[in-house]
C-alpha cells in the first residue's frame, strides 16, 4: 500500500467514525433527555461485565488476517466459521451468565438485560471477518458507511422503544439493532462468501497470533471497563450511570478512533519494515496525525465540561463534570500510547504488548479496588495511574525492544499537550465563573475563545511543525488531480 493511498484510506477511516461517534453523542444528548442515571447505571452494570464478549468475538483473528501476507480461500473460509461460532458460543455463555449477573448486582433487570444483549455478540461473530474481506480490499468507504448506517439505524429503533415507554430497553434495543444492521450491510457489501471448513489449511500461525493479540485486547478492555463494575457495585445503578455518561463523552473518542486507524496504518507500517527510515517516517506523520486531533479534542472537552455537560446531557448531570475531566486524562494518556501499539503488532509481536498490558493494567485495577471506597472518582484517578504506567512502559520497555527510539514520539506528543495547555486553562479557568445568559450560549462563545488561543500556538514553531507533520500524513492519503 503505497503512503498516497494509505493516507487516504485513513481520512475516510477517520472521517467515518468521527461521524459515528457524532451520531453517538447525539444519542447521548437525545437519551439522557428522556431516561434516568439508573436507567443507564442497569445496562451499563450488564456491559462492563460482558463487553469483554465483544472482543472475544474476534478473537484477534482479524488483526491476524491484517498482519498477514497472502491467506488462501480455505484459510479465509475456516477463519469465518471460527469467529461465527465464537460469537455464538459467547452469546450463549452469556444467556447462561445471567441469573450470576442479577446475584453480584442484587438487581432483577441486570439478567433480562444480559440475555437480549447476548445478541449483539452472536452478530458480531457472523459480521466480523466479512469485515476483515472488506478491510483486505482497501473498501474503506463501504466500512465507514455501514458503521455510521448502523448507528443511526440503532438510535432510531431505540428512539422508538424509549417514546412508547420502553424506558431501559430502549437502550438495549439500540446496541442489538445496530449489530444486526451492521451484519446484513458488510454482508451485502463483500463479494466475498465462506465455503465449508476445511482441514488441512495452515491456521497455526493465525491462530498463535490471533490468541495473543486477543489476550492483550481481553487485559486492556477488562482494565478499562472494570471501573464501571467497581463502581457500580459499590455505588450503585445511578452513580454508574452517571459515570458511564461521562466514560462515553471522555473516553470513547480514542476507543472509537484508535482501531479502526490500525486497520489502516498497520498494513502501511508492516510494508516499511524493511526500510527503517521510511518506517520511522510514517510512525511519525501517523503519530502527529492521531496526537494533534486527540490532544486537541481532549483539551477542549477538560476546558468546557461543566458548560458541555448541561448542554449534552440536560440539567441535573453536573455531578458527570468531574469524571469527565479525569477521564479525560486518562484518555489523552491512552492516545500517546497508541503509536507503540501498532509498531509492535507492525513487527509480530503481540506477546511483548501481552506482557506491557499486563503488567500496567494489573496495577491499575488493584488500585480501583484499593480506593473504590473512598468514592467513585478515585476510580477514574486510578485509570489515570494505570495510563501512566503503561505509556511509561512502552517508552521504557517495548519500543527500545524493537529498535525503535521512543524519545521523538515521546516529544510529539508533549508537543501537542503543550499546544493547547494555554487555551485549556483559560477557558476551564472562565468557564467556572457565573456567567448570565443561556448555557448554551456561554458554551458557544468558551468554544470560540478555545479554539482562538489554541490558534496562537501555531505561532510557536514546534507546534507549527507538529501540526504540519500530521497534516502532510493526510495530504498523502489525498488523490492526485488528474
Amino acid at each position: 500500500m503505497s503512503s498516497r493511498s494509505a493516507g487516504w484510506h485513513a481520512v475516510v477511516t477517520l472521517a467515518g467514525q468521527w461521524t459515528k461517534y457524532g451520531v453517538q453523542i447525539l444519542a447521548l444528548v437525545v437519551f439522557s433527555r428522556l431516561l434516568d442515571p439508573q436507567d443507564f447505571g442497569i445496562v451499563a452494570m450488564v456491559t462492563a461485565v460482558v463487553g469483554v464478549a465483544y472482543v472475544l468475538g474476534d478473537f484477534g483473528l482479524s488483526l491476524a488476517a491484517l498482519q498477514a501476507g497472502e491467506l488462501t480461500h480455505g484459510q479465509r473460509s475456516n477463519l469465518f466459521w471460527l469467529t461465527s461460532g465464537i460469537g455464538v458460543l459467547t452469546g450463549l455463555v452469556v444467556v447462561a451468565l445471567a441469573p450470576l449477573f442479577v446475584h453480584l448486582y442484587d438487581e432483577p433487570q441486570v439478567g433480562q438485560v444480559a440475555a437480549w444483549i447476548a445478541l449483539v455478540f452472536v452478530a458480531n461473530g457472523f459480521a466480523g471477518h466479512f469485515r476483515t474481506e472488506l478491510n483486505r480490499a482497501h473498501r474503506f468507504t463501504a466500512l465507514a458507511v455501514t458503521d455510521v448506517v448502523g448507528q443511526l439505524g440503532g438510535l432510531v429503533a431505540g428512539l422508538v422503544v424509549i417514546l412508547t415507554g420502553g424506558g431501559l430497553w430502549g437502550l438495549v434495543v439500540q446496541q442489538v439493532c445496530a449489530a444486526v444492521l451492521v451484519l446484513v450491510l458488510v454482508a451485502g457489501a463483500s463479494s466475498w462468501r465462506p465455503g465449508l471448513p476445511r482441514r488441512g489449511e495452515p491456521m497455526r500461525g493465525l491462530l498463535r497470533f490471533g490468541s495473543l493479540s486477543l489476550a492483550a485486547s481481553v487485559v486492556n478492555y477488562l482494565s478499562t471497563n472494570l471501573d464501571q463494575l467497581v463502581v457500580g457495585r459499590t455505588w450503585g445503578p445511578a452513580t454508574v450511570g452517571v459515570y458511564n455518561r461521562a466514560f462515553q463523552v471522555a473516553r470513547v473518542p480514542a476507543q472509537q478512533v484508535g482501531a479502526p486507524l490500525t486497520r489502516v496504518v498497520l498494513p502501511h507500517l508492516r510494508a516499511r519494515l524493511d526500510d527503517p527510515a521510511s518506517f520511522s517516517r510514517a510512525v511519525h506523520r501517523a503519530q502527529a496525525m492521531l496526537g494533534t486531533a486527540l490532544v486537541a479534542l481532549f483539551g477542549y472537552l477538560i476546558a468546557t465540561a461543566p458548560n458541555l455537560v448541561e448542554v449534552a446531557l440536560g440539567a441535573g448531570w453536573d455531578s458527570a463534570v468531574p469524571f469527565v475531566r479525569v477521564l479525560c486524562v486518562a484518555g489523552l494518556l491512552e492516545s500517546a500510547s497508541r503509536v507503540y501499539y501498532w509498531i509492535l503488532l507492525a513487527h509480530g509481536r503481540p506477546g511483548l504488548i501481552l506482557g506491557a498490558e499486563l503488567g500496567a493494567r494489573t496495577i491499575m485495577v488493584v488500585l480501583m479496588f484499593a480506593v473504590v471506597s473512598q468514592g467513585a472518582i478515585w476510580v477514574a484517578w486510578a485509570a489515570v495511574v494505570g495510563q501512566v504506567l503503561l505509556l511509561g512502559t512502552n517508552v521504557l520497555v517495548t519500543a527500545p525492544a524493537v529498535g525503535v527510539s521512543p524519545w521523538p514520539l515521546l516529544r510529539l506528543s508533549l508537543a501537542g499537550v503543550l499546544a493547547v495547555a494555554p487555551a485549556t486553562a483559560l477557558v476551564a479557568w472562565l468557564g467556572g465563573r457565573p456567567v448570565p445568559g443561556p448555557v448554551a450560549v456561554e458554551l458557544l462563545l468558551l468554544s470560540t475563545l478555545w479554539v482562538a488561543v489554541a490558534a496562537l500556538s501555531l505561532l510557536v514553531p514546534r507546534a507549527r511543525a507538529l501540526v504540519a507533520d500530521g497534516a502532510g500524513y493526510v495530504r498523502a492519503m489525498l488523490p492526485r488531480p488528474a
